[in-house]
């Protein structure tokens, strides 16, 4: 696994939540629902922005997602690289950048085009963390695409 910058918490909060986050890149691989429901929050206000820009409310509006996308789309693990995060002691927030690649093989075009044809592409995943029941449960997560071009202003 890449090295992490984590700040704060213990060390067993650490361990659990990359566990969690690492259960969730492999049950994204294959848009497994029984593999994410354990760690998706069930609470009614999480919400998810995903990859693909829309905004999802609540864990059953996610799986109708992932439902979609199991049949449309080839997935394949998703490698971390550069995690990061803080944790206290009810809320934790991981980040990362994420190398994947997918293909569509749904009939007719994909809503959207989002790497679909095989290529290797980079996205950003941010993971907001719970303690529910004494837990950690995802609240939120936010993907988007990360980009390899020139910043703006030079930074």
């Amino acid at each position: 696994m890449t090295e992490t910058k984590i700040v704060g918490g213990t060390d067993a909060d650490r361990s659990k939540l990359l566990e969690l986050h690492e259960q969730y890149l492999v049950a994204n691989g294959s848009f497994d629902w029984p593999g994410i429901e354990p760690i998706w929050s069930e609470a009614p206000h999480a919400t998810f922005f995903n990859l693909n820009g829309h905004t999802y409310n609540g864990a059953a509006h996610w799986s109708r997602l992932w439902a979609f996308y199991g049949t449309n789309v080839k997935g394949s693990y998703w490698t971390p690289f550069d995690i990061g995060g803080e944790i206290g002691s009810d809320m934790a927030v991981l980040w990362c950048h994420r190398n994947t690649q997918r293909n569509w093989v749904g009939t007719g075009q994909p809503p959207r085009d989002l790497h679909y044809q095989g290529q290797t592409f980079v996205s950003r995943s941010t993971m907001v963390f719970h303690k529910q029941g004494g837990q950690w449960r995802v609240v939120h997560a936010h993907f988007s695409a990360g980009e390899s071009g020139e910043r703006p202003g030079g930074v």
